[in-house]
């Protein structure tokens, strides 16, 4: 679906429906007993394609409204002044659908998906904003945040450009160079922009320092090339001593960047919605939100 320059997805419940239904272990972890489906909102990563976002629907499907979203990467790295109007639109679609009394979960994935989080929670944050009484409860980040580094970012992109072989090396060259150029523009463009600007080489501090405190789980893995685990183990170990939030997490030790759903497809599915369960569990026990007015 298309509505004013943003692209998504949406998706319904199909109760009886999910990733394996021989599986009767998955069935505990469906989400019963709510009286407003959950919505969980999926971000892309950078290459991402609808059909791979759309693999984790299964996830969700039995009990949960699914919007998909994929951040084009050249708003994203290119001209990311634009990601602020895009979170906006993004929010904007839960009133479009009625849908301010449902529970909301964010679940994203590596730099690019962890950009376009921040972006929201900042307008989520800020004083005054038309989304104060939104039931957000948590968040899942796949493969992120990560601090960056231009090698590993070039990789990721080497990667999603779907090249092989030395072809991919070529890709990976080049992009170092461009990235090296993207960045010192940026620098010169965000000189002439007021801080708090929205930068993509902010993302990790951004997560780190978020006004939020709904509850986090951090899925990543040791063989991961392009964010290396100790950066996720910092941060996750930060927002809990540091800001008290509550911090889960799944560590895997043979799953790439964002393939750990593709790997470990039982493990993860039972692990996400056992999170959601405990948010919403939770209830309002919990202060989500700082006071953005001190």
């Amino acid at each position: 679906m298309e509505d004013d320059d943003i692209e998504y997805d949406i998706t319904f419940p199909s109760p009886g429906v999910g990733i394996d239904d021989s599986d009767e272990e998955l069935d505990e972890y469906v989400i019963e007993g709510e009286s407003k489906e959950p919505v969980v909102f999926l971000i892309g990563w950078a290459g991402c394609q609808p059909k791979h976002l759309a693999k984790y629907c299964k996830i969700y499907e039995k009990s949960c409204i699914t919007i998909q979203y994929i951040p084009p990467t050249d708003v994203s790295y290119i001209n990311p002044k634009l990601m602020t109007s895009l979170a906006t639109k993004l929010l904007d679609l839960i009133k479009d659908f009625n849908l301010e009394a449902n529970p909301i979960f964010f679940h994203i994935f590596s730099n690019n998906g962890s950009f376009m989080y921040t972006e929201i929670t900042k307008v989520l944050t800020s004083p005054g904003n038309k989304y104060k009484n939104l039931q957000v409860k948590g968040v899942i980040i796949d493969s992120a945040p990560g601090k960056r580094r231009v090698l590993r970012a070039a990789w990721a992109f080497a990667i999603a450009s779907g090249q092989r072989g030395f072809a991919r090396y070529v890709a990976y060259i080049g992009m170092i160079f461009y990235l090296l150029f993207l960045r010192v523009c940026l620098y010169f463009r965000m000189f002439f922009q007021a801080s708090g600007s929205a930068n993509p080489h902010r993302v990790y501090e951004d997560i780190m320092e978020d006004k939020t405190r709904w509850p986090q789980l951090f899925i990543f893995s040791n063989a991961d090339k392009i964010i290396p685990p100790s950066d996720i183990i910092e941060i996750a170990e930060y927002r809990k001593e540091e800001f008290g939030v509550l911090v889960e997490t799944l560590r895997y030790e043979d799953s790439d960047h964002v393939a750990h759903f593709k790997d470990h497809p039982e493990s993860y599915t039972v692990q996400c919605n056992a999170f959601l369960d405990t948010c919403l569990k939770l209830g309002s026990d919990i202060d989500c939100l700082e006071d953005v007015d001190q």
